[in-house]
């Protein structure tokens, strides 16, 4: 049987990479959900073999990878790009080329699409696959096996004879529920999970696209709104359970409350077919619909992840999020008194931002009684709205990699709002008190490894524009 490689790349630092985002993660490690859902395309729809090395969650270095690389002898090597660690990424991609040169390599990624063009003219990849990959790759592959011309593909960019081929025009996948369940099987689980949430820890990605208009925001792949069938979405909680035999898990969606019928649903099978795990989800919190939190708490969600941003309404409305503070507020306090935990999103740094408008979120984040926050620091994304709205006020480069406001001030100021932010929400009595009481029983390693990478952070005086998780 055919062989295959699905690599996520190594980094020297614990990075997560995702299609919407990547960031430093010393907390929290995702599994590699869009290579698991191209591996399980390879395997079902072109019969082959799939091998995932995760080279994060392994810790696998370079001459490591190399060996590995040697014993697998795969047919073609397939990876995402990062972000912030995007022209690492591709470092790490011309090494594997230059020992491997004869081994076709495919890189998708945001970056890889938006910058298809440098990035074949930069680096020694022979295809990227645009947007959302996995109908693309299908096809991709059919074409290096010579069952169809290269030519007759949206989506892809590759090298004729030398020179650099760009079709573009990839469509939109309609229907998700058509696509195989990601190659779970790959992965070694144990190496995954999210702090004070038992273990073994699943992730489902259960629709894509994002119908909502945040300008800094970039979606996977694209504004509509896609979404898995419920029966579909516990079918994925089964197989984990039938592999691994999880006690927790995740769904990584863009927001995962966009339709709450569907939730509904969701949640009334899982407590049907006696399914009783702790999950979580990522929401916004004007999406908050009461029966639906009811609903999610009976079947075993515990933890909420609300993308707030900013306490600020006139931040709000530079971000077009479409969300009133007032609002907000009291939705997040209702997940509260039915017992759900809540972790906050916060960004800091946008050009019209003062110390006023940051108090107002810390304000905000106190009231809104978070058990965590995580605070970003605004970045303008090639392909996003605000991208475009303020590029003249950007320094991009993709080789090297640069992207940064062009007024330092921006910049500076940004680092010290988020210092500032996180000092003064978790060196609050309340929130250390809390901190304490919600969290002495659990895993004492758990506890100890987290605690140990927050106060590292907090003491940190070297500036880094990268994103981090909650810690």
């Amino acid at each position: 049987m055919k062989r295959a490689l699905f690599l996520n790349l190594p980094n020297r630092q614990r990075i997560m990479r995702r299609y919407m985002c990547s960031y430093k993660s010393p907390t929290f490690l995702f599994q590699p959900i869009e290579l698991l859902s191209l591996a399980a395309i390879y395997r079902g729809w072109n019969c082959g073999d799939p091998v995932l090395i995760d080279a994060i969650a392994e810790n696998i270095e370079q001459p490591e990878l190399h060996q590995k690389i040697k014993t697998i002898a795969p047919e073609f090597i397939i990876s995402i790009c990062g972000f912030e660690c995007f022209e690492e990424d591709m470092a790490a991609i011309d090494e594997i080329k230059s020992e491997f040169p004869d081994t076709p390599f495919i890189l998708f990624g945001h970056y890889a699409t938006v910058f298809a063009e440098e990035t074949l003219e930069n680096i020694n990849v022979d295809y990227v696959i645009h947007g959302e990959p996995d109908i693309v790759f299908s096809e991709l592959l059919n074409a290096m096996e010579g069952k169809i011309e290269y030519e007759t593909i949206k989506g892809i960019s590759y090298r004729k004879h030398g020179v650099p081929i760009h079709q573009k025009g990839v469509s939109r996948i309609p229907d998700p529920n058509e696509l195989p369940i990601p190659a779970f099987d790959l992965l070694k689980n144990q190496l995954y999970g999210e702090p004070f949430f038992p273990k073994p820890y699943g992730l489902i990605q259960s629709a894509r696209g994002c119908p909502y208009q945040c300008n800094y925001c970039i979606k996977s792949f694209g504004k509509k709104l896609t979404a898995l069938s419920p029966e579909n979405m516990v079918a994925q909680v089964q197989e984990y359970i039938d592999l691994f035999d999880i006690k927790s898990f995740r769904f990584i969606d863009d927001t995962f409350t966009a339709v709450p019928k569907r939730v509904i649903e969701f949640c009334k099978l899982l407590i049907e077919r006696g399914i009783n795990l702790k999950w979580s989800c990522l929401t916004r919190p004007d999406t908050l619909d009461k029966e639906m939190l009811e609903w999610m708490k009976k079947s075993g969600c515990s933890r909420l992840y609300i993308g707030m941003e900013s306490g600020s309404q006139r931040i709000l409305d530079f971000y077009s999020r479409n969300i009133k503070v007032n609002e907000a507020l009291e939705n997040i306090k209702y997940c509260k008194s039915i017992g759900f935990e809540v972790m906050g999103f916060f960004i800091v740094g946008a050009p019209i931002e003062t110390k006023e408008d940051v108090d107002k979120s810390i304000d905000f984040a106190l009231k809104a009684d978070f058990n965590f926050i995580t605070i970003g620091e605004l970045i303008a994304y090639p392909g996003t709205l605000l991208y475009e709205r303020m590029k003249d006020d950007v320094e991009f480069s993709i080789f090297p990699y640069v992207n940064k406001f062009k007024d330092e001030r921006l910049n500076e100021n940004a680092y010290k709002f988020q210092r500032y932010f996180f000092r003064k929400f978790y060196f609050n009595y309340k929130t250390i008190i809390k901190t304490i009481n919600d969290n002495v029983f659990v895993n004492h390693k758990d506890l100890l490894n987290n605690t140990y990478a927050f106060l590292n952070y907090i003491g940190s005086s070297t500036r880094q524009q990268v994103r981090k998780d909650f810690f």
